[in-house]
């Protein structure tokens, strides 16, 4: 016999259907896309007449817009959250309630006028293309929606360090962050500014190339340039320079409010993590707290100049890292961090270094890349001096130094955020990196562990242990540990599980 399919009871839940706005936002949507064909279709119409034109476009509506809101219908019951679709590839699409892991609610400009929202339902398997979705509902279906797909009966406030429940139930929303305007400052500090930029004029580049702009505007051109070389490289190069970081500052700013504007992190009353964001277009996802196995508190390297901080859960079922607070002050990160996991001073806690061992190989390592540098730009040297007499001739080898320097001077700065520490229920992992990176997690999430030794790493008498989790990157790595360091912390952590690892530490 065929094994017996989890098939939702019969219920009598009426099906709804996607909200009749449907029919015209699809289509704005899916504008974008369409551009070919109703380029196609114009052409068209000059040939045939406007009629064809109009009947083109009323076939176009009715297939991007109409048909979804016909054919799609779905209905929440006591067990399961279905969703049926499609006209001639007819597709049913079934979750257990207790298998839903995340709900994820967007709005974009025309959606937030009309009241409308779009839902994506995620059970943890197959990522993002996956998910359940809905598009678009009213706005109170998709927030009646969002809360009961994760409404669990007998949430109860755990305190982490104590092993304590408390049996009183949270009544009402528990804000934890807020965004400040003062937050705005931190925005110029990362790279999405200079990123989009650089971006922004390659396309330009291109697109002046392509279209021949630049014979067209050659007689402009060569004034401008003109004008340009009568400057100056000491006026021309920094001015460039500052040029280039107003720009990208401006838009890290725009990035920075169009995304996060508005944002709030609360605990609802069912212990569900509840995120909101976004001036133009609004999004807001939510997690059950007991899927969060850890957080992770990120600085990049120019934010770390102002003490910035941006915070990510670690959380079962899901293939990405949910965002709980955008860069903001450390010292709130810490706490955000904190809180998100029901506990106190544990991703802030100082971490227990890995010895000299480590600290001599990030020495090693800085030195080796170091000394191949100067090398490759002494040889650049040689052979300038040989081709030609002019004193350029030093400038590779100038950059080799310079470049060896950059190698080398991040060594102690990767050594100090090297680290890992033990507290109660939870390991807190220090990456050696120059961006410093806290991982939190908690015991009940690592389900194993990796060992792993590079021929120079033996040579040392030290090991990689990576903690295997499924959350996140799935294994968050303790770099250059004594194996008789690693094998107690294992035991620490999963007791029983590491007798093989115990036996090679000796």
């Amino acid at each position: 016999m065929p094994p017996e399919v989890d098939r939702p009871a019969p219920d009598a839940t009426e099906w709804k259907r996607l909200s009749a706005w449907a029919v015209g936002t699809r289509v704005i949507k899916a504008l974008p896309s369409l551009i070919p064909a109703l380029i196609g279709l114009l052409f068209a119409a000059r040939a045939a007449g406007p009629a064809v034109w109009g009947i083109a476009a009323l076939l176009l509506t009715a297939a991007v817009g109409l048909v979804p809101w016909l054919t799609t219908r779905y209905r929440l019951t006591d067990t399961h959250f279905e969703v049926r679709s499609g006209l001639l590839r007819r597709e049913a699409r079934s979750a257990r309630r207790e298998r839903v892991r995340s709900v994820d609610v967007t709005a974009n400009p025309v959606d937030r006028v009309l009241g409308l929202r779009t839902i994506a339902v995620g059970t943890g398997v197959g990522g993002e293309k996956a998910a359940m979705k809905l598009d678009p509902i009213r706005a109170d279906e998709a927030d009646y929606l969002a809360r009961e797909l994760l409404r669990r009966n007998g949430y109860r406030k755990v305190s982490a360090e104590a092993g304590e429940i408390s049996d009183q139930s949270v009544t009402a929303e528990d804000e934890i962050a807020r965004l400040r305007p003062s937050w705005i400052r931190y925005a110029p500090f990362s790279l999405t500014g200079f990123a989009a930029t650089a971006a922004a004029l390659g396309i330009g580049f291109r697109a002046v190339d392509d279209l021949h702009l630049t014979e067209r505007g050659a007689e402009a051109a060569e004034g401008v340039a003109e004008n340009l070389r009568e400057l100056g490289p000491a006026v021309l190069i920094p001015g460039a320079v500052m040029l280039l970081v107003v720009v990208s500052a401006t838009v890290s700013i725009a990035a920075y409010v169009l995304a996060f504007w508005g944002f709030r992190l609360t605990r609802r009353a069912d212990g569900t993590l509840h995120t909101r964001r976004g001036l133009l277009s609004t999004v807001e996802a939510t997690v059950e707290r007991r899927r969060v196995r850890g957080t992770r508190v990120h600085e990049p390297v120019l934010m770390r100049v102002v003490h910035g901080a941006k915070v990510h859960a670690l959380a079962t079922g899901t293939q990405r890292s949910p965002l709980l607070l955008p860069p903001a002050p450390r010292a709130d990160a810490l706490r955000v961090a904190d809180e998100a996991l029901e506990r106190t001073a544990t991703v802030g806690a100082g971490l227990r270094s890995h010895g000299r061992k480590a600290l001599r190989r990030r020495w090693t390592r800085g030195l080796i890349g170091a000394v191949g540098l100067v090398v490759i730009g002494a040889v650049g040297s040689a052979v300038q001096f040989v081709a030609t007499d002019s004193a350029l001739g030093w400038a590779p080898l100038v950059v080799g130094l310079a470049l060896g320097v950059a190698c080398i001077a991040p060594a102690p700065v990767r050594y100090r955020n090297l680290g890992h520490a033990r507290r109660p229920g939870a390991l807190v992992i220090g990456d050696c990196a120059v961006a410093r990176t806290r991982v939190v997690l908690e015991d009940d999430g690592i389900i194993g562990w990796v060992t792993t030794e590079s021929f120079f790493q033996r040579r040392s008498g030290v090991l990689t242990l990576h903690a295997a989790t499924a959350v996140g990157a799935r294994r968050y790595a303790l770099t250059d540990l004594a194996p008789h360091e690693a094998a107690a912390l294992a035991a620490d952590v999963l007791p029983g599980t590491v007798h093989p690892l115990r036996l090679r530490s000796r």
